[in-house]
């Protein structure tokens, strides 16, 4: 939030200083200002998700709710009448103490993923599998990386609820999230998820920093997951794609199809695609994904320079078994750390060195703003067709 401009603060949780509210709201009635806004903090009791705790921040229009337990992930949101996010088969925000990220080969992460946004990261992401350190007495050592790593899983050790008093009125919740071992990373993850009332959008700003005294590996990805009712039969990805690759011989089976989504099947085997996205001159791209009708949509606007790679996960299995897609830029594609290391795209950050990415999502709701979205993705694309290529490609997936 601009300094300049006045606000009001409320620190909700502060480990170092010892402050926690377990229960906590405010509102633009309460304020006077800026209309039927709320954020509105509480705790969850009970089974898996005791001690989860929960942060709405609703704007009027646009409502999100923010797992700060889960390392500031959003968990679903709605616009208007539309439903964001998807239906897991886990239905409830899952506390990490019940996550075995070693579990079932690495993909312990897996029982507690059913967020409509959840970073992957900070140290690794993609797939499970082994990886070399040098460990503290300097000799080399094989480790298993899970599956996206810790980041998801790591509770916030600050929060804090900012509303500016001045329009637009803007609405923040900031966390931060330290990933750190002894002889291994120590990473600092703040972030700030913002909107403003009566918008149909909000934006993560995150600032990814090496607290370490020397370099230091950093991934990120943002693994959007949508399902019903933007996701149907009939749906499509629209986005300004430079070049897709099939990750391996399941997806590229169905290649011809990368961008049109089935109706929900059991048995289903996913489907991955990877991207490079075309940008505006100023390096921001723009991905859509809407429905048959094109009446309801979402879509994703980031910058190619800090998240230059794209993955699309198709998981349309039964809906008991979890419809649904990922959108996911990131630093680089979900393979092995390894693989994407050969390849130069894990992130090296100097000591005290900082890495800033983000990504806006906006609920596109009837025709005319779905058509409005669409236009936006047009222009990026300025009449270029992408290079589909029907095999794996070497640089891109080990496969």
């Amino acid at each position: 939030m601009d300094e300049k401009v006045p606000f009001f603060e409320k620190t909700l949780l502060d480990e170092d200083n010892g402050i926690y509210v377990e229960k906590w709201s405010l509102s633009g009635r309460e304020l006077r200002i800026g209309g039927e806004w709320r954020i509105e903090k509480r705790r969850l009791y009970g089974g898996l998700s005791d001690g989860v705790d929960l942060i709405t921040l609703d704007n009027g229009e646009l409502s999100l709710i923010i797992v700060p337990t889960r390392g500031m992930s959003i968990w679903k949101g709605m616009y208007k009448s539309m439903f964001l996010g998807w239906n897991s088969p886990i239905k409830k925000p899952v506390h990490p103490r019940h996550i075995n990220l070693e579990a079932k080969g690495g993909l312990g992460w897996l029982e507690g993923f059913n967020e409509m946004i959840v970073r992957c990261g900070l140290s690794n992401f993609g797939a499970p599998g082994i990886d070399v350190i040098t460990d503290n007495m300097g000799r080399k050592k094989e480790i298993m990386l899970t599956l996206h790593g810790k980041i998801a899983n790591i509770p916030a050790s600050r929060v804090n609820v900012r509303v500016g008093l001045e329009p637009p009125f803007t609405l923040e919740v900031e966390g931060v999230v330290y990933e750190r071992s002894m002889f291994g990373p120590n990473l600092k993850l703040s972030s700030i998820i913002r909107t403003v009332p009566g918008s149909n959008l909000f934006t993560i700003y995150d600032v990814i920093e090496n607290l370490g005294g020397t370099p230091a590996e950093m991934q990120i990805l943002y693994h959007c997951n949508y399902g019903s009712p933007i996701l149907e039969e009939g749906s499509r990805l629209i986005a300004p794609i430079e070049k897709v690759a099939p990750r391996d011989s399941i997806a590229a089976k169905e290649i011809e199809n990368f961008d049109v989504y089935g109706p929900p099947q059991s048995g289903f085997t996913e489907q991955v695609y990877f991207m490079k996205m075309l940008s505006d001159k100023d390096g921001n791209t723009m991905i859509l994904l809407a429905n048959k009708g094109m009446d309801k949509a979402v879509s994703i606007s980031y910058s190619v320079k800090e998240l230059p790679y794209f993955t699309l996960w198709k998981n349309t299995s039964s809906l008991e078994d979890g419809y649904v897609t990922g959108l996911e830029p990131g630093t680089s594609f979900p393979n092995v750390k390894s693989f994407e290391r050969k390849h130069g795209r894990v992130v090296i950050l100097k000591p005290g060195e900082k890495y800033r990415s983000g990504v806006t999502v906006s609920a596109h709701l009837g025709k005319d703003d779905v058509e409005k979205a669409l236009s936006r993705v047009e222009a990026i694309r300025g009449g270029r067709h992408p290079e589909i290529l029907k095999r794996p490609l070497e640089e891109f997936s080990p496969s």
